[in-house]
């Protein structure tokens, strides 16, 4: 498990074989639909799915995203 948005950066980018930039810029696109998804109200398992969609993480990573974010 990661601590920081840094760690899960170097986490992606290891894993997926990517710069570090790319790496960011998933985790920057994430959470903007992390914070579109909280704004309309959408239920906790749609916030899971975009974790789980565009990051291919498990759900635990969403509260370090939204920690990160607020």
């Amino acid at each position: 498990m990661v601590n920081n948005l840094n760690e899960l950066v170097e986490l992606l980018a290891r894993r997926d074989n990517i710069s570090l930039l790319e790496a960011n810029n998933l985790i920057d696109i994430a959470a903007e639909e992390i914070r579109i998804a909280i704004e309309e109200d959408e239920p906790l398992e749609m916030l899971e799915d975009i974790v789980a969609d565009l990051l291919g993480l498990e759900p635990d990573y969403l509260f370090l995203l939204i920690n990160e974010m607020f």
